[in-house]
């Protein structure tokens, strides 16, 4: 039953939310821009990039950076809430009334799970929409031009070895392709050309200039080839080049299936789950600190919570680089942080006084 109580420390957070968005917002873009400063005043010099093409290119970067941010924002709201009601002794005169601690901040928790859910749909249905636009954007801020990518590698289903260099994503052409494979045991094949261009009928790259070359042994067989077979699309070549923020649930679980034995995908497909529920684990990992009474410091509990989130977001950085570069089992590598932090969230949890 949703009481006067619950609506006030709602209420609470919401304000110590918008702050922290603001912030965190604030300093992420003072950090992105001044870092682009330089480049970004060459290019619009040179190529007269209007300021309205600047704020687009921030404004389609939004939905990106929020989810990037999410974890901090959603611990710092929630210690700032329950700090408020503790400092003006409103979170005791509630506790006062019969409520155990978790119950006054369990109105903080339904709105972490809300936010959670809106990142996750944004993510979904905003991001991967957007992704593209800012990209192209990005290439006309920084480099004066469309958007070219400078180098992709990728792995198709039969184990063929591409690499495109100088993808002119407008145009959907490869500047130079570079495809290895072995043709069987004894003989290695390599495949170069330029201007590729994807036909849809045949199912590969049609080349300019290309040849193949045939090593066997000490001989080199040398032939002109014109095209390509490859499972890779245009569209391929584009989405492994994005971050993993900017791909939809659907599209990595595509990806992971077609490239089962690429670590990243399968790291995606499992981080797209751990990461949503990190943001959680995340706040209740920093709750109990906070919900704590300390009467040495009021600071005490939010830095040990914060101190305690940072090792948790260190930890899940280093998994998911090692998983990704397959170091490590790419399941173990997303799941081993919200499990260790979840473990460790039900331990403080259960030292909160009623």
């Amino acid at each position: 039953m949703i009481t006067a109580l619950d609506r006030y420390v709602a209420r609470v957070f919401l304000r110590a939310w918008v702050v922290s968005l603001v912030f965190f917002l604030g300093l992420f873009g003072v950090i992105e821009f001044f870092g682009d400063l330089d480049d970004l005043i060459g290019t619009m010099e040179e190529h007269e990039v209007s300021p309205k093409h600047l704020a687009q290119f921030y404004l389609y970067s939004l939905p990106t950076i929020m989810t990037e941010i999410a974890p901090f924002v959603m611990l710092t709201a929630s210690v700032i809430a329950i700090g408020r009601l503790k400092r003006h002794n409103e979170f005791m005169a509630m506790v006062l009334t019969g409520r155990s601690s978790l119950r006054v901040a369990a109105p903080v928790l339904v709105l972490v799970v809300v936010f959670i859910g809106l990142i996750v749909v944004v993510q979904e249905r905003v991001t991967p929409r957007v992704a593209v636009v800012r990209l192209e954007l990005e290439a006309q801020l920084f480099h004066g031009g469309e958007l070219v990518i400078d180098e992709v590698p990728m792995r198709d289903s039969r184990s063929r070895q591409l690499v495109a260099r100088n993808y002119h994503v407008e145009e959907e052409r490869i500047g130079k392709l570079n495809v290895s494979y072995w043709h069987d045991a004894k003989r290695h094949v390599h495949i170069e050309g330029v201007d590729a261009v994807f036909d849809e009928e045949g199912g590969g790259w049609r080349l300019k200039g290309g040849t193949s070359e045939m090593v066997q042994g000490t001989e080199t067989i040398v032939e002109d080839v014109a095209f390509v077979p490859t499972d890779i699309r245009p569209e391929d070549l584009l989405l492994d080049h994005l971050d993993e923020f900017d791909l939809s649930y659907a599209e990595i679980l595509d990806r992971s299936a077609r490239y089962p034995g690429k670590p990243a995908y399968r790291l995606r497909k499992h981080y797209h789950v751990t990461y949503p529920l990190s943001i959680l684990l995340l706040v209740l990992l920093g709750l109990p600190f906070a919900l704590k009474d300390d009467h040495t410091s009021r600071w005490r509990g939010p830095m040990l919570s914060f101190c305690l989130c940072l090792g948790f977001l260190i930890l899940d950085r280093v998994m998911h680089d090692l998983g990704t570069s397959g170091a490590i089992n790419p399941v173990m590598a997303a799941w081993f942080p919200p499990v260790v932090a979840g473990s460790l969230a039900f331990v403080l949890l259960d030292t909160v006084e009623e």
